[in-house]
């Protein structure tokens, strides 16, 4: 089981915060947190833990998470990360994990 590492990403949201809004690259930033996020179990574990910045930074993926994992835990998780910090605005990705569960 891969651990998630809250040092790498912070690391890579760190990375993220520093790039122009319109920068190409920070889809390849997306893609490393997808792999870095490869085990559910240790995602809902950062998740329930990180801080409403870190949530934010991390949202941009939750859709491709929700791909991967096609899991009630992770949906449950979001609904929990949403009730934790409303300003986040991902009802559209709780949506779409629990479409995958039908």
């Amino acid at each position: 089981m891969k651990m998630v590492h809250k040092k790498n990403i912070t690391g890579i949201i760190e990375k993220m915060k520093n790039l122009h809004i319109n920068d190409p690259t920070i889809e390849i930033y997306w893609d490393t947190l997808v792999s870095k996020f490869s085990d559910e179990k240790n995602t809902i574990q950062f998740l329930d833990t990180c801080t409403e910045e870190e949530a934010y930074w991390v949202s941009s993926v939750f859709d491709d998470l929700a791909h991967v994992y096609q899991s009630k835990d992770y949906a449950e998780c979001l609904k929990r990360l949403e009730k934790k910090y409303p300003n986040l605005l991902i009802s559209y990705d709780i949506e779409l994990a629990e479409s995958y569960l039908q």
